[in-house]
C-alpha cells in the first residue's frame, strides 16, 4: 500500500509519518509539503511544493492530511483558508484523479460551514469539499484541543490547554469529547482508520479517536 500524507512535517503528523514507516503494509510512504521532514528512510519520498502547487504527478492508494495552522500565524485570513481549505482540498482532488480511493483528514471539533466562527466555518467547507470529492472511503477527525510539543509557540493554546487538562476530570458522556487528546494518538488512530479502508464517510470525535 502506498500512502501520501501531507502537513508531516506539522505535530500530529510527524507522529502519523512515524507510523506510517513503521507499519509493515505499507510499502512506500509519499510526504508531500513545503519543506523536506528531515528523515532518511528507503519507504520515504518526498514531494516538495512551490506556491502550494505539486511538482510532480503523486500516485497512491490512500492521502492523509494533517495540514492546519492558525490565522495568527498564517498572518491573516486569507493565508488561513489557503492553508486549512485551498491546499487540502486541492491535494485531496488531484490525489483522487490519479487513482487514490482513500482519505483521512484531520478537522476540528466544532466544524460547520455555518459557524460564526471563522476557523469552524473553513473546517466545515474544508469538510464538505473532502465529502463531495468521491473518496470510497473517507475518514474525517474533528480532535478537541490537541496536546502535545509543538516547534511553534501558541501561547493561548497552551494557557487554553492548561485550564482544561486541570477541569476535564470533570467531562464525563458525551463531554469526553472536550478533553485534551495527544497528537500521538491522533496520528496511530489515522494511520490506523487508513488500513482499514471503511467504506463511506465516518465522523471520528476526540473520544472514539482515542478508542482506535
Amino acid at each position: 500500500m502506498i500512502v501520501a500524507i501531507a502537513g508531516a512535517t506539522g505535530l500530529t503528523g510527524s507522529y502519523c509519518l512515524d507510523f506510517l514507516l513503521l507499519q509493515i503494509k505499507i510499502t512506500k510512504v509519499i510526504a508531500i509539503g513545503r519543506k523536506s521532514t528531515g528523515i532518511k528512510n528507503p519507504k520515504l519520498e518526498e514531494v516538495i511544493l512551490i506556491d502550494n502547487q505539486l511538482t510532480s504527478k503523486v500516485v497512491a492508494d490512500a492521502f492523509i492530511c494533517c495540514l492546519g495552522t492558525t490565522i495568527k500565524k498564517a498572518g491573516s485570513k486569507e493565508a488561513f483558508k489557503e492553508v486549512d481549505f485551498e491546499l487540502p482540498v486541492y491535494l485531496a482532488k488531484n490525489l483522487y484523479e490519479n487513482g487514490c480511493k482513500i482519505s483521512a483528514v484531520i478537522s476540528a471539533m466544532g466544524a460547520d460551514e455555518n459557524s460564526v466562527f471563522f476557523y469552524n466555518q473553513v473546517k466545515g467547507k474544508m469538510e464538505i469539499a473532502m465529502q463531495n470529492i468521491g473518496f470510497e472511503s473517507l475518514s474525517i477527525f474533528r480532535p478537541s484541543i490537541i496536546d502535545g510539543k509543538r516547534k511553534e509557540k501558541r501561547f493561548g493554546e497552551k494557557v487554553g490547554l492548561a485550564i482544561i487538562k486541570i477541569i476535564s476530570p470533570l467531562f464525563v458522556g458525551s463531554l469526553k469529547n472536550y478533553r485534551p487528546i495527544h497528537a500521538k494518538i491522533i496520528g496511530r488512530a489515522i494511520m490506523a482508520v487508513t488500513l482499514i479502508k471503511k467504506p463511506g464517510i465516518t465522523i471520528y470525535l476526540s473520544d472514539e479517536i482515542k478508542k482506535i
